[in-house]
């Protein structure tokens, strides 16, 4: 799954109006037959945030990646359901609840589209709150809703007090007057709705079982050996032989700069192996040992590093104030990476990999596609993958949907809502600050 198609999936299917919260009722722990046609996908793809749309509607190869991912988030979480994972209590408090705001969120946008109200209050009166939160039944429901989403951490650990619980009482009180409002209209026996709230769903049971899928795609030190055993390019000493057949080559006059944009496996290359000024410490040591120890105009013997075998070149020297404001020795230089392997991670700006992560990488690659294979082999889940998607219009400014946590509305979704980026090494690239 690239990271354009999580972004736009985790998009799609966040709720606007409380991060992390899922919902589509599950009682049976088999998996059941799930069929989204062209028409569903369609419906799916009007919830999506316009900029993503507009890709979508564009992009036939685009839609077929979308329509594969969801196929994949939808048979997990059959499998998930069929192994309990629904029934655990604090899951199944994260269903009921989100159940709540997916309904009264779809009421309130379309009243709001019917009766052109924007804010809260005009379409739930203030006095319906207050009856509802006269029932003694809805102040015990209230306090237990509290001590829940402290439990699940969706709440500060300290509790809530004076103003502030006030606001969080009246939030969620508006929000159970609305879902009200929108079973007793149908809004959940709705496609759209209904869409969305098995997708809601999904992603929450997906989030909950992946703990128990992790161990079945993490790679084990006897797998890293067989998978560098059928890879020699990841032999260390290939990579070795090629820094000295370059080292020759810069040795007898080539440009180091071309050298280095044509084969260096460091971000660097782009600027021809530049790395501008540093200081002694900010480098890992073989490196900075071996470039504090050139003149300008030198170039180093091969240097080995974690990251690989490098060769220096300083180009110039001086002694400038440090942090700490006293003086401090730096040198200017460049340098040509080779890796095992290549090297070079899908991220130009991330480090390097070993020839050791490139073969985990590439392991658990291998075994979470062949995973995710054997799921959708096992659940009956299908997928439209020829839909069409219409471009979107500017739309109007939506009404502000009341969230439990604090922070949380209405309106475009929260950084906290969007994909992350891939996980990268924590390791100090090549020429970058060793503490990095």
């Amino acid at each position: 799954m690239n990271s354009i198609t999580k972004a736009i999936i985790v998009v799609a299917i966040a709720l606007s109006c409380l991060a992390g919260l899922f919902v589509w009722q599950t009682q049976a722990k088999r998996t059941e037959t799930v069929n989204l046609s062209a028409k569903d996908m369609e419906l799916i793809a009007e919830s999506i945030p316009p900029q993503a749309r507009v890709q979508l509607a564009s992009n036939g190869e685009m839609r077929r990646e979308f329509a594969k991912d969801l196929r994949q988030l939808l048979a997990i979480a059959e499998e998930a359901k069929s192994t309990g994972v629904a029934d655990r209590p604090e899951v199944q408090f994260q269903l009921d609840l989100s159940r709540s705001f997916v309904v009264a969120q779809n009421y309130l946008l379309k009243q709001r589209a019917v009766g052109g109200q924007v804010k809260i209050d005009q379409i739930i009166p203030q006095a319906e709150v207050d009856a509802f939160l006269k029932d003694p039944v809805q102040e015990t429901k209230f306090k237990k809703l509290l001590e829940r989403m402290k439990k699940a951490e969706m709440l500060p650990a300290t509790a809530l007090e004076g103003e502030q619980l006030e606001k969080l009482k009246q939030n969620w009180a508006q929000t159970m007057v609305a879902e009200r409002k929108g079973l007793a209209a149908g809004v959940d026996k709705e496609r759209k709705t209904q869409l969305q709230l098995m997708l809601q769903q999904s992603r929450i049971l997906v989030d909950a079982y992946a703990k128990q899928l992790e161990p079945r795609i993490k790679a084990t030190d006897a797998d890293l050996d067989a998978y560098v055993a059928k890879h020699p390019e990841l032999d260390p000493k290939q990579a070795r032989a090629k820094a000295e057949d370059i080292l020759r080559r810069v040795r007898a006059g080539e440009d180091f700069t071309a050298l280095a944009k044509e084969f260096s496996a460091d971000p660097s290359k782009e600027d021809g192996g530049d790395l501008g000024w540093f200081a002694r410490e900010r480098m890992v040591k073989p490196f900075a040992d071996a470039a504090f120890a050139l003149k300008p105009g030198e170039v180093s013997d091969i240097v080995e590093t974690q990251f690989g075998f490098h060769i220096i070149k300083v180009d110039e020297r001086r002694t400038d104030k440090g942090a700490d404001g006293k003086p401090e020795e730096q040198v200017k230089a460049r340098h040509i990476l080779i890796t095992a392997g290549g090297g070079q991670p899908a991220n130009p700006l991330a480090p390097p990999q070993t020839p050791r992560e490139q073969a985990r990488a590439a392991v658990e690659r291998e075994k979470q596609e062949k995973l995710l294979e054997e799921i959708m082999q096992r659940t009956r889940v299908e997928v439209a993958a020829e839909f069409a998607v219409a471009q979107p219009t500017p739309p109007p400014m939506p009404a502000q949907i009341p969230g439990m946590p604090p922070g949380q509305g209405g309106g475009a979704p929260s950084p906290s809502q969007q994909a992350p980026a891939p996980a990268q090494s924590g390791s100090p690239r090549p020429g970058a600050p060793a503490e990095q």
